[in-house]
Order: C-alpha cells, then sequence, then structure tokens
C-alpha cells in the first residue's frame, strides 16, 4: 500500500513540475463577435502550442516555466498574456483586426501558378524531415448520412527522409479510444454490404505525409492549371507586420469540372507556405462524374483540406490538417453508398535532431487507428492538448457507444 501511495505522489509532482495550470477560452472577432477559428495559442520560447477549434475554443496546458503565451491569427493584432494573470476558468478573448492588414492587388508578368510552383518546391526543401512530431488526432465517419465510427489518439510521428521530398514514418500511439456511433441496423442501406463496421479511407500511418506533399496543391501549380482556374495574387501584412502574400483560386465558370477554390498564404520573403485552404467548388460540383475503376465506379463529391504552418524558434514546422473526404461507391449489388470521413492532426509540439528511437517492437503498423481499440489510462481528450470538439462535433457525441 505505502509502495503505491509513493508512486502515486510522484506522478502527481510529475504533473505538478510539467505544468502550472490550464488557458482555455474562446477566441472572438472584436467587431464582428464571430468566432476566430485555427487561431495560434503559443508558449514564447517553447515548441510547444495548440489551436482553436472551427468555433474559436481552445484549451492549452501550459508547460513549467513558461512566463508568457501569446495568441495570434492572420488578419488581426496579437494579444500576450503572463501566465501569472492566467486562472483556469473559461475566457472569452477578444482579438481586433489589424488595420494595416488591409490587402492589396499585385501585378506580376510571370504567371501567378508559376509562383505557386516556385513557393511549393522551396517549402518541401525547408521542411525539416528528420523531426518528431508529438500531436493529437482524430476522425470521423458517416455512411449515408448517419455518422458510425469516431476515434482520436495521442500519436507521436517518428519521421524520416525516403527519396527527395517523400517522407518514412514510423507511430507511437500512446493513448487512443474508438468509438461505435451507429449499429447496423441504424444505417441507410442503399446495397448489401454491412457498412457500420467501415473503418476510414484515411492512412494513419500516412497521416502526417500531407504537410509533404501538398498533393492539392500540385494540382493547381501545374503548367497547365491556367486553363482551368483564374489567379489572383495580393499582399497583407501579418500581425507582426511582417508581409505575406495570398494566391486566390477560382476555378473558370465555363469549365465543366470538379475544381477546387481557396487561397494558399505564403511568406515572400523565405518563400515557403504558411497556410493552404481548398475545397471543392460549389458551382462545379454539379460537374462531378462517376468514374470506372476496374470493378466498381467512384465520384467524389466532396474534397476539402485546411493545412498549417508556423515558425517556432526560427524553425519552419507543420502546425494543422484538416481533411475532409465524401464519396460514392458503386460495387455491383452490394454497394451504392455515400460515404464521408473527416481527420484533424494537431501538431502540439516537436523534436528535431532526434537520437533516442523507440524499440522497433513498440511502433504501431496498423493502417487504422481503429484497430489500437479503447486503449487509455486517462481522459487524454480532456487533460492533454487537444484539440476541442466543435459544437456540432459535440453534438455526433452524445450517444457514443464505447466498444
Amino acid at each position: 500500500m505505502k509502495k503505491k501511495l509513493l508512486l502515486l505522489l510522484c506522478f502527481v509532482t510529475f504533473l505538478t513540475q510539467a505544468q502550472t495550470g490550464i488557458f482555455q477560452g474562446k477566441i472572438i472577432d472584436k467587431t464582428t463577435n464571430e468566432s476566430v477559428p485555427f487561431a495560434n495559442i503559443i508558449a514564447l520560447q517553447t515548441t510547444q502550442g495548440v489551436i482553436s477549434n472551427e468555433d474559436g475554443v481552445f484549451k492549452f496546458y501550459i508547460p513549467s516555466s513558461v512566463k508568457t503565451i501569446e495568441i495570434s491569427s492572420m488578419g488581426y493584432q496579437s494579444q500576450q498574456f503572463e501566465v501569472t494573470a492566467i486562472d483556469s476558468t473559461f475566457q472569452t478573448i477578444y482579438l481586433a483586426v489589424d488595420e494595416i492588414a488591409l490587402e492589396e492587388v499585385i501585378v506580376t508578368n510571370k504567371p501567378i501558378n508559376q509562383i505557386l510552383a516556385g513557393i511549393l518546391d522551396n517549402s518541401k526543401m525547408q521542411l525539416d524531415k528528420s523531426i518528431k512530431l508529438e500531436t493529437y488526432y482524430r476522425e470521423f465517419v458517416r455512411v449515408n448520412n448517419k455518422y458510425s465510427k469516431f476515434a482520436d489518439g495521442l500519436i507521436d510521428f517518428y519521421l524520416k527522409p525516403k527519396r527527395k521530398t517523400k517522407i518514412e514514418a514510423n507511430l507511437i500511439v500512446k493513448q487512443s479510444r474508438a468509438i461505435q456511433l451507429a449499429e447496423k441496423e441504424e444505417i441507410e442501406q442503399n446495397g448489401k454490404m454491412d457498412l457500420s463496421e467501415l473503418d476510414s479511407f484515411f492512412d494513419i500511418q500516412k497521416a502526417a505525409d500531407g504537410f509533404f506533399n501538398y498533393e492539392l496543391v500540385e494540382r493547381i501549380s501545374g503548367k497547365k492549371a491556367s486553363e482551368n482556374y483564374d489567379f489572383e495574387l495580393r499582399s497583407q501584412k501579418d500581425q507582426d507586420g511582417n508581409t505575406v502574400e495570398i494566391i486566390y483560386v477560382t476555378p473558370k465558370p465555363k469549365v465543366e469540372d470538379a475544381l477546387l477554390t481557396g487561397k494558399i498564404t505564403y511568406d515572400p520573403l523565405n518563400k515557403i507556405i504558411l497556410d493552404i485552404d481548398l475545397k471543392m467548388s460549389e458551382k462545379h460540383k454539379q460537374h462531378v462524374k462517376m468514374r470506372n475503376v476496374l470493378v466498381f465506379k467512384f465520384a467524389v463529391h466532396d474534397i476539402q483540406i485546411k493545412q498549417t504552418y508556423k515558425f517556432v524558434n526560427g524553425k519552419y514546422i507543420p502546425s494543422y490538417k484538416k481533411s475532409i473526404f465524401d464519396l460514392h461507391i458503386v460495387f455491383g449489388k452490394k454497394m451504392n453508398d455515400r460515404i464521408m470521413c473527416v481527420s484533424d492532426l494537431v501538431v502540439t509540439n516537436f523534436e528535431d535532431n532526434v537520437t533516442n528511437l523507440p524499440e522497433e517492437k513498440s511502433y504501431f503498423t496498423e493502417r487504422s487507428l481503429y484497430l489500437n481499440g479503447v486503449n487509455f489510462t486517462e481522459n487524454f481528450w480532456e487533460t492533454s492538448n487537444a484539440l476541442p470538439l466543435s459544437e456540432n462535433e459535440e453534438r455526433i457525441l452524445q450517444t457514443l457507444k464505447i466498444k
């Protein structure tokens, strides 16, 4: 009994030393009273930080020895908070619009998609591919308008370069949970296949790959991209007074194809991408076509990606990635269903020059996080730097069934 008590005391002492408190709240636009999503909350002089969710809500466990925390978002004046003045109560934080952040159109003789291609190549070279990313990951699966599965976990990605810009990842799943949201009889079936047990389309082994390969951006930066898209280049001052440039991408109205729309923000001085925000154009979804692949047919009805990068102590690292993939699959009489998968990957900390690697047998090698099941020792989604669920996501999990 004494040994157990001693272990508990040591554990509590460790937690006390590792954290000095909780900083949590909701970030609001001071002028419009609308939430500010995906704002950065960073402990200055450290490698640790989180982002706000799509409702502007965040929760950050403050590392020990940290004195100041900064909240920043493009187009707003950043704010700094002294840790000694922060309490654990839920706070409302108002960010003021940065008046110097008004956008100005840039006229250039060089095709903008070619400028983007050059920025893309340089970004790939600048990212450190020998790095450990400490992350929080989660995903939802929806089948025929019914959410069927949810999983999340704390995952460390040990990355190393593999052939030019490619990477190889080894994963340590520290904690995870897998939740069944709907049973077979609750899901509308347009075919004969039971889809209640279907896992995500996303491969957890490749969850960090998107930070390094910029797949969707490459679609709009090729030599023939100007045949399908119109581009506009604008400049803007960020929260620190530095100039950033934004490439707006709009599909040509007369092109009858399912095309992307959105923007890419980059640092023109260092020529690196800071933010990618792309999705399928609503006006062009009418041109979605069913395609044949071997024995089945499919149509992509939506694809979205939000991907951000940041400088931490002078190092260019990934920050956040959200992916949405909505697919219609027809497979004889077995399937005629719409399946949508949504994933979030938040980098909460990183280590470069990693020398002490885990034992190879401890790596998680399965494609799906669901295969790790319910495997946690604490409510990590509440006690770690996880991305808070949005109000809509909270409603989805109200009737969860833990497997």
